[in-house]
């Protein structure tokens, strides 16, 4: 039976997580994303675009076109990288810090839905479990 299937509860955890996020991020005007962006500058700013690629797990076509109609907007800016002329630092600009609480609040009140009659010691295994698995298959 599927729901018995690892893989098959991952995925559907994923979709429902992901759909409840992208239409909440489009009601504020964000797309797809750009609040991983955002959320990934305001933990460490100044990071280059390889290293969003990484910590996003996006590709570098759709990181340069998400950070190209972000720069557009106003939500961040690019800077030379001062050793390597191949390669750029992405900041974000007042306007996108000022967007975070916005986005906490989503991805916030997410976890709290998908988390829902747990315990903070089930939350806590939840989190240490899903650490795990996602070593695991990055180790491979």
């Amino acid at each position: 039976m599927l729901d018995d299937e690892l893989h098959f509860l991952l995925l559907r955890a994923f979709n429902h997580s992901n759909r409840r996020i992208d239409e909440a991020i489009r009601r504020i005007g964000l797309l797809p994303g750009q609040p991983k962006i955002l959320e990934c500058l305001n933990e460490r700013d100044g990071r280059t675009a390889k290293e969003i690629c990484d910590e996003c797990i996006l590709d570098k076509s759709t990181m340069t076109g998400l950070l190209a109609r972000m720069e557009a907007r106003g939500l961040v800016r690019r800077e030379a990288h001062e050793t390597d002329r191949r390669s750029y630092r992405v900041f974000l600009t007042d306007a996108g810090r000022a967007r975070m609480p916005e986005i906490r609040s989503i991805m916030d009140g997410t976890d709290r839905a998908a988390t829902k009659g747990m315990t903070d010691e089930e939350r806590n295994a939840l989190r240490e479990g899903l650490r795990r698995v996602i070593a695991n298959l990055e180790a491979e």
